[in-house]
């Protein structure tokens, strides 16, 4: 089967070419990547018009494709999407003369690609773990914001189940965190701070312009390079603090996996002692979430995977 699919991120958008003939047999191409942002997008008909237009003739034809399934940076209901960081959302009603085009959350979209159990073998271990299982595997990722998705068993097979807690609220303790709280509260505007506000690389920018009082891109901000080891070691507590929050929320959990162009870029952020302190600090539950293997995935190509993966299954795959 020959489906376009897309991974629409806050950031950049990619389609690519994928070939599927069942869950460990997933071929897919080179993909397509432009800035979500353009000023010549601001609809799904402009984004799939820009890709027709521009893309390699030989991915751009719609017309090639069983179906298109677009995974996208926000809450998802009944063909229409609501994206907090693109300034504009989505309706498949909108999308033109394609009979078979699927809409599914970016995150939902990646617990599809981990239903791959080969897939799951190639990813980077952060640290071994007995695990609960079978129990969920939980995934959680930051980039422009912070994806949550979990794969529950059921009956002897997993079952993807999406969520949107990046956007509940983030818990500051302690004086120096309140502080940054604070910083955080008067940048936004906002009267409260959202996990989505914190682990994203808008709230490294925020986090490091506090501790540092330096101007600084996400990508500056997070290098142990510059000697950020301050913001580092901040953003690493507070991205294991989303990381446990999860874990607990989905427990039993036989595996936690760290997707998401923050990790991937700087793994010393999941790699280091604060990650694993903040982690593993639960009071009672503590056992719990020591026996949890973590697991960094890379590939920025997970998603659109997930997606194709998913249009083949409501295509009876």
């Amino acid at each position: 089967m020959r489906i376009l699919a897309a991974d629409i991120g806050g950031t950049n958008s990619r389609f690519a070419c994928v070939e599927i003939d069942g869950l460990s047999s997933v071929s897919m191409g080179e993909p397509y990547v432009f800035p979500t942002w353009l000023d010549s997008i601001g609809s799904l008909h402009d984004l799939l018009d820009h890709f027709q237009h521009n893309a390699p003739a030989e991915i751009a034809d719609l017309g090639h494709y069983r179906a298109v399934s677009l995974g996208v940076a926000g809450a998802v209901d009944l063909g229409q999407a609501t994206l907090p960081n693109i300034p504009w959302d989505i309706d498949l009603a909108s999308a033109g003369n394609i009979p078979d085009i699927f809409l599914l959350n970016d995150f939902v979209a990646q617990a599809h690609a981990c239903l791959d159990e080969d897939l799951l073998d190639q990813l980077e271990p952060v640290r071994p773990g007995t695990g609960f299982g079978p129990g969920s595997i939980a995934i959680i990722g930051a980039g422009t914001g912070l994806g949550h998705a979990a794969l529950k068993p059921l009956a002897g097979r997993r079952v993807v189940i999406g969520s949107q807690s990046g956007h509940t609220t983030f818990a500051f303790h302690g004086p120096e965190e309140r502080t940054i709280e604070r910083f955080l509260i008067s940048r936004t505007g906002k009267k409260w701070i959202s996990n989505d506000d914190v682990i994203s690389g808008a709230g490294a920018v925020l986090i490091h312009e506090c501790l540092s009082g330096e101007l600084a891109s996400p990508a500056e901000a997070l290098t142990t390079a510059s000697g950020n080891t301050q913001t580092c070691a901040m953003f690493s507590r507070f991205y294991a603090r989303a990381c446990r929050n999860y874990c607990l929320a989905m427990h039993p959990v036989e595996k936690l996996i760290i997707t998401g162009g923050i990790a991937a870029k700087n793994p010393h952020l999941v790699r280091c002692k604060e990650f694993s302190q903040e982690f593993n600090d639960a009071d009672h539950y503590r056992h719990l979430l020591e026996s949890i293997p973590i697991y960094l995935n890379t590939d920025p190509g997970l998603g659109i995977r997930g997606a194709a993966i998913h249009a083949w299954q409501e295509l009876g795959g």
